[in-house]
């Protein structure tokens, strides 16, 4: 009869041998399984890493190109902005001859100044009419009594350049010319009895005044002067 340890030992011995070869068998598939996996991990990690890479590229470019458009932009509104003020600053008239034509000593607005100019930075023809003069005078009225409410009134005399001439002309002819160009000198005789007659500006001994010339979109030009005792026709105001 056979030994019950025996016989459990026996089958101890039939179960556990499967046991420990399922063991194995597990181990040796989990072993080939990693392996296998381990090759997918990295190629999903790189495949990853490209897909990243390529949207950073992407979010590059489009952001380099809006900011060269963004660049452009300004520049193309710097350069126009360049050009205007240029040709803002390059309309200035140059002033080489200011004087009295016609000195009236009996109190009324029959003064004339003589002015010859150029426009010698101007890029384009200016229309005549585009330049503008103005006078602001103290008519410093010292009769006694005053002719005026006051001894001393503001008044002031304007007009635009139409009448200007080429040298060669009498400086006083609104159809000589349309336009100055700016190789050209021109001159003009000023009536301090403009606009139209209304001109209060009277030219008067020991006087001090400013005559303004501006250019329209352009600069202005201020000329000081000072009239002093005995001043008369031909009299230099840039003196």
């Amino acid at each position: 009869m056979p030994n019950p340890s025996n016989g459990l030992n026996t089958h101890n011995r039939y179960f556990s041998q499967p046991v420990m070869h399922n063991h194995l068998v597990h181990s040796h598939v989990s072993v080939n399984m990693e392996g296998r996996f381990y090759p997918d991990d990295r190629a999903e990690f790189a495949l990853s890493s490209m897909v990243t890479m390529i949207m950073i590229l992407l979010f590059s470019s489009i952001v380099a190109g809006m900011s060269l458009m963004i660049i452009e932009q300004a520049f193309m509104g710097s350069k126009s902005q360049s050009f205007e003020q240029s040709e803002t600053l390059n309309s200035i008239p140059v002033v080489l001859v200011f004087e009295i034509e016609e000195f009236d000593t009996t109190g009324n607005t029959n003064d004339r100044l003589y002015i010859m100019f150029k426009f010698p930075y101007a890029s384009n023809a200016i229309p005549d009419t585009n330049v503008k003069w103005a006078m602001m005078c103290d008519i410093n009225d010292t009769a006694d009594p005053p002719e005026t409410t006051s001894h001393h009134t503001l008044v002031y005399s304007s007009g635009d350049f139409n009448s200007a001439t080429e040298l060669t002309s009498n400086a006083a002819d609104d159809a000589a010319l349309d336009e100055f160009n700016p190789s050209t000198f021109y001159h003009i005789i000023i009536e301090l009895s403009e606009p139209n007659g209304a001109g209060q500006c009277d030219l008067v001994e020991d006087m001090t005044s400013t005559l303004v010339i501006a250019v329209e979109n352009g600069r202005t030009t201020e000329l000081d002067f000072h009239l002093p005792v005995g001043v008369g026709t031909g009299y230099d105001l840039m003196s």
